[in-house]
């Protein structure tokens, strides 16, 4: 290339750059258009990369930021809502009146021409295509570290898409590794083609732990003062956990809990008590959302559903969600958790102004006010990989091993939990599983990972809708969307999953 075509592109680079700098919301779908994939190549050859490194890492700002987006409705606020609706499919979370999520929580809103699965599918798919711009332009065989680690990005959060993709639009891994899966959207820098149609569900996990495998092996661990809104390698093990543990390989899910984990301290008992869960700067937390005045979505908001101190959908007095009380009962009184929620045996009364006065029995006071709604998101903490890492153990036996890793978390949330004990099994971790994550929106693929159904119809439930379904039911799996169904080439109607 021409020295003067050089200082071409690396202007036009620097435009760009220009611009994304004066504000973090500057996400132009096409800016990676300023630069064909040969053309940064010679650039880093011409010690151009720099601004290569910035155009990529621009490009991976609009990737996170689609995960925080409003998408038209009070339900639909991409990332967040996708897990709260998951969490309201389980026995774990009650609700109290039919607003917003009521369907998620009947089990009953998967039809193909629903809202929930086409925003599921539109926010993730719109998550992967920007990933694709970085890993169409920067091939796996790059030698600039900084290219390397914003590659690794992509392929760590594309993978994270497609993982949350296939759990939510098939049945889980064993047992139908040979059904359909999903569309594999790929670019010609992937060791595969494209996949249009649905492939299989082996394929999807084997493109996404190839994937995983790279991106922990190119990216650093954060350092000082890199903000924890991107993904590190820390992240993408923990990523890498998640996905192994659906696939049921245990001894390396083990492995790469604890090498996520590593870097991190767990909160005290105190400050789990404390703590707003609304804070990224939490040294518990590993990755989220940092919501800012220009991000907040403000009532179409994770906090307006989940806080029952502040003005929102959640709020004490209006529609409060609450602790199953069949899992509440399960925590015992020196669980220091059981404070994030209101005791069935303390007082009602509406006509109170304090929160702890007129919540309902089992509100949860997990989720606190942040003025402003400027409360961050968490999408991944420590806490998470300790109980990954105890599970994998307890899954190949080793009991004991699994005891000593959950007593870490345990010793700082329960001080009798480990009285009379030296080991665990892999319900006992799925007890605490969800209990420690309550309301993130973890544990609705965990139910869905050990097969696990869902019955609220127990003597003394709490739950407004008394339903009972069977562990592998479709309610619990989305319809492909007709929109995509119908314009996808590649499917018909023969690809569609049953209803019910």
């Amino acid at each position: 290339m021409k020295i003067n075509s050089i200082y071409k592109i690396i202007g036009v680079l620097l435009l760009v750059i220009g611009m994304s700098s004066c504000s973090e919301d500057f996400l132009s779908p096409d800016v990676t258009e300023y630069a064909t994939k040969d053309q940064i190549n010679d650039l880093v050859e011409n010690g151009g990369g720099e601004g290569v490194v910035n155009l990529m890492k621009s490009t991976m700002l609009g990737a996170y930021n689609a995960m925080i987006t409003y998408q038209g409705r009070h339900d639909a606020f991409s990332e967040m809502s996708v897990r709260h609706a998951g969490d309201l499919m389980t026995e774990d979370m009650v609700f109290a009146y039919r607003t917003h999520f009521i369907y998620d929580y009947d089990i009953d809103n998967n039809s193909a021409t629903y809202a929930r699965p086409g925003n599921t599918w539109s926010y993730l798919y719109s998550v992967i295509g920007k990933c694709n711009e970085v890993i169409e332009k920067v091939p796996l065989t790059v030698t600039d570290a900084s290219l390397k680690a914003v590659l690794g990005e992509a392929l760590a959060l594309r993978a994270y898409a497609f993982l949350s993709l296939v759990q939510r639009f098939q049945q889980t891994y064993k047992g139908n590794e040979d059904a359909p899966g999903i569309p594999l959207t790929l670019t010609s820098n992937d060791d595969r083609p494209t996949v249009g149609g649905r492939g299989t569900v082996r394929d999807v996990y084997d493109k996404i732990l190839t994937d995983l495998d790279s991106a922990v092996i190119f990216l650093p661990y954060r350092t000082a003062g890199v903000t924890k809104t991107s993904i590190d390698k820390s992240v993408a093990a923990g990523i890498f956990a998640r996905a192994l543990m659906v696939v049921g390989d245990w001894d390396r899910a083990a492995q790469y809990a604890n090498l996520a984990r590593q870097n991190y301290l767990l909160m005290s008992a105190t400050e789990v008590v404390n703590d707003n869960f609304g804070d990224i700067n939490n040294k518990e937390w590993m990755w989220g959302a940092d919501i800012t005045t220009e991000t907040t979505t403000m009532f179409a908001s994770f906090f307006s559903h989940v806080c029952s101190f502040d003005v929102g959908y959640a709020e004490s007095t209006f529609a409060p969600k609450m602790i199953d009380a069949r899992l509440y009962s399960a925590m015992s009184n020196s669980d220091v958790r059981k404070e994030q929620f209101k005791d069935p045996a303390a007082p009602v009364n509406p006509n109170s102004a304090d929160v702890t006065e007129n919540a309902p029995a089992y509100c949860n006071y997990k989720f606190k006010k942040v003025t402003g709604w400027l409360a961050d998101y968490i999408y991944m903490r420590a806490s998470e990989m300790y109980l990954i890492e105890a599970e994998a153990l307890a899954q190949q036996g080793k009991n004991g091993e699994a005891y000593n890793v959950l007593k870490i978390l345990m010793d700082n949330r329960d001080p009798n939990w480990a009285n009379n004990r030296s080991s665990v099994t892999v319900e006992d971790v799925f007890l605490q599983k969800r209990l420690e994550l309550w309301g993130e929106g973890h544990i609705f693929y965990d139910y869905l990972r050990l097969k696990k159904g869902v019955d609220r119809t127990y003597s003394n439930s709490n739950h407004m809708v008394k339903n009972k379904v069977d562990a592998g039911s479709w309610k619990f799996i989305y319809q492909l969307p007709q929109t995509e169904i119908d314009n996808n080439e590649e499917l018909t109607e023969a690809d569609q999953n049953p209803l019910s």
